[in-house]
């Protein structure tokens, strides 16, 4: 067993939302806690959709920015899917912008501004959305009106939301109150035509939304090619964030002989099974991680079941090894920050051991200060 073990984090198979008509259940989760990473406010998870429906009312999130990544439901065939969204996104809940989505893409909700419902408007076997929240608070604020028709606010932090089928427990968003198996593709259109009707045309928030770019890659003959990829502040502006879905298609080394540590950001590296319509089953994989907190005794990390390997900023990491592959497995390494990913390795350089910088920099036998200096350095 390792030390470092409680790196991994299998996801959980959740069955809070079974009772949503439409969405495949269990989901693929992670929130990362202070248990986990500290001082990383960072959540993500899959939702799938198997029907044509719409996804939530609109709201503001207060204290974090919210993205949403669509894709196919078969990842390896990620640029093959057919599907159509109407994601809606403005300045008020009344008169949104509507943008239609096609191809895998990524939809940027800022802080305080007003976003969804999210129309799945054609959907084939899946309808995959990668939802991340990277911020302290994920609190819902959203319009209603009382008996009268006047609007009022509600914030959900302020109190539990009590199940409105049985007053006596409080609300888990199990789905039953706002899914409908019975309702009909027509009846979703015309829940959402008022917002087409309404719909504001300045085209303000374009730059929320950005499809993902296909990257014909060298790293190894072992995952497909092109693959899907996000750069961040390259393709997005004031989203720094960055991501690639890695198709593994049989057994494979992957990441530098050396040992490496990205100084100054945190990793979070999924793993799951290509098809997010039946992500467990879909899995078959033995996968190894070498970790540390130092790059001369690392630990091998070991998994077979979908999850997250989490690495805090500093901590060493050996290669990633799949020993052994059934299945095509979706790799995605996720990065939560702007700053340069700066990789970090030890080396004998005149007999001494010495930290050198992926620029070529270098500072012999370094001190306390100095490490602290590398943690920091741009």
């Amino acid at each position: 067993m390792s030390t470092f073990d409680k790196q991994f984090i299998p996801f959980e198979k959740l069955h809070n939302k079974d009772n949503w008509y439409g969405y495949t259940h269990p989901r693929m989760t992670f929130f990362n806690s202070d248990e986990v990473i500290k001082g990383v406010p960072f959540g993500q998870g899959f939702l799938v959709a198997t029907e044509v429906g719409m996804m939530d009312i609109p709201h503001v999130h207060d204290g974090c920015d919210n993205y949403f990544v669509f894709t196919g439901a078969e990842l390896d065939k990620i640029f093959e899917a057919e599907f159509e969204i109407g994601y809606c996104i403005g300045d008020s809940a009344q008169h949104m912008e509507i943008y239609h989505i096609t191809r895998p893409s990524i939809v940027k909700a800022p802080a305080g501004v007003f976003h969804s419902p999210v129309y799945f408007k054609k959907v084939k076997r899946g309808l995959n959305t990668m939802l991340t929240y990277v911020g302290k608070e994920n609190g819902r604020v959203y319009p209603k009106n009382d008996t009268e028709g006047k609007e009022y606010w509600v914030y959900e932090r302020d109190g539990a939301r009590i199940c409105v089928k049985d007053p006596t427990i409080e609300c888990f968003f199990c789905g039953a109150c706002f899914t409908d198996s019975s309702q009909t593709d027509e009846d979703v259109r015309k829940a959402m035509q008022p917002y087409y009707d309404n719909a504001s045309t300045a085209g303000k928030y374009a730059y929320c939304v950005q499809e993902l770019r296909k990257d014909y890659h060298k790293i190894s003959d072992a995952i497909m090619s092109p693959r899907c990829v996000f750069k961040g502040l390259e393709d997005m502006e004031g989203y720094g964030q960055q991501f690639s879905f890695n198709i593994i298609t049989k057994p494979c080394t992957l990441g530098d002989p050396e040992p490496v540590s990205n100084g100054q950001i945190a990793e979070f590296l999924w793993f799951s099974g290509c098809d997010v319509v039946e992500p467990w089953e879909s899995f078959d994989a033995e996968i190894e991680i070498m970790l540390g907190d130092d790059p001369e005794r690392l630990e091998a990390v070991k998994l077979d079941c979908p999850g997250i390997i989490a690495i805090p900023a500093g901590m060493w990491r050996g290669q990633i090894t799949v020993k052994k592959l059934g299945k095509p497995l979706c790799f995605i390494p996720y990065y939560t920050q702007e700053k340069p990913r700066y990789k970090l390795t030890q080396k004998i350089i005149d007999g001494e051991k010495t930290l050198v910088y992926n620029d070529e920099t270098t500072i012999a036998n370094p001190t306390a200060g100095d490490e602290l200096f590398l943690q920091i350095k741009r």
